[in-house]
C-alpha cells in the first residue's frame, strides 16, 4: 500500500480535552482559513476532522443554551421544507450547528414517540375491563342456566334444497378432471338436477 493510501485512512477516535484545547489555541493563532495547516499542527487529525470538530462542537460562536419554542417551530417548518439536510437548515438558526439541529430533532422525535406509547398504554388500560371476580358471599347461590331450544326450528328439507343449489367440491381436487364427457354430463344432471 502506498504512503498516500495509508494517510487516507484515519480511524475515528474521539477528540480528547487536550486536543480540543490545542485546536482552539491553533485557531486563535492562525484562524480558520487553512484547515490543512491546522491539521498539520494537530499532527494526528485530518483537515476535515479539525474543521468539523471546530464548526460543530468547539467554536465559541455556537449556542448551547436551551431551545426556545420559536426555534422548535422553525425547526419543524424547515424539516418539512428541506428534510434531513441539517446544515442547510442550520442557515436559518442563529449559531446552531447542523449537528445540534439534528440532535434536537431526534430528541424531540424520541420524546414524541415515548408520549404516543404512553397514551396508547393508558387507552388500553382504560378500555380493558377487569375480568369478573367470583362473588364471595355465604348467601350467594350459584344458579344453573339451561339453554332453551332454538326459537326457529331447522327444517332439514330446506337444508337439502340449499345444498343442491351450490356446487359441491369433491375432497380430492383431481376428481374434477378425471372423467369423460358422458360422465361429466351425468354428474352435472345429478348435481344440478337439470
Amino acid at each position: 500500500m502506498s504512503d498516500k493510501n495509508m494517510r487516507a485512512y484515519v480511524p475515528k477516535i474521539k477528540f480528547t480535552l487536550e486536543e480540543d484545547e490545542r485546536l482552539t489555541e491553533i485557531i486563535e493563532r492562525i484562524g480558520t482559513k487553512s484547515w490543512r495547516l491546522i491539521s498539520l499542527e494537530m499532527k494526528n487529525r485530518t483537515p476535515r476532522q479539525c474543521r468539523e470538530r471546530w464548526i460543530n462542537y468547539i467554536s465559541p460562536q455556537l449556542r448551547n443554551d436551551p431551545w426556545t419554542e420559536e426555534e422548535d417551530k422553525l425547526l419543524d417548518e424547515k424539516c418539512l421544507e428541506f428534510g434531513s439536510r441539517w446544515h442547510k437548515i442550520s442557515e436559518f438558526f442563529n449559531n446552531r450547528s447542523g449537528n445540534a439541529i439534528r440532535n434536537r430533532f431526534k430528541l424531540r422525535q424520541r420524546h414524541e414517540l415515548r408520549q404516543s406509547h404512553k397514551l396508547k398504554k393508558q387507552k388500553q388500560k382504560k378500555s380493558t375491563t377487569p375480568a369478573p371476580q367470583p362473588i364471595k358471599n355465604e348467601n350467594y347461590v350459584e344458579a344453573k342456566v339451561e339453554v332453551a331450544a332454538p326459537a326457529c326450528p331447522i327444517d332439514q328439507n330446506e337444508n337439502k334444497l340449499f345444498d343442491q343449489l351450490f356446487f359441491k367440491f369433491p375432497n380430492d381436487p383431481f376428481e374434477l378432471f378425471q372423467f369423460d364427457q358422458a360422465s361429466a354430463e351425468d354428474w352435472m344432471e345429478s348435481t344440478f338436477q337439470v
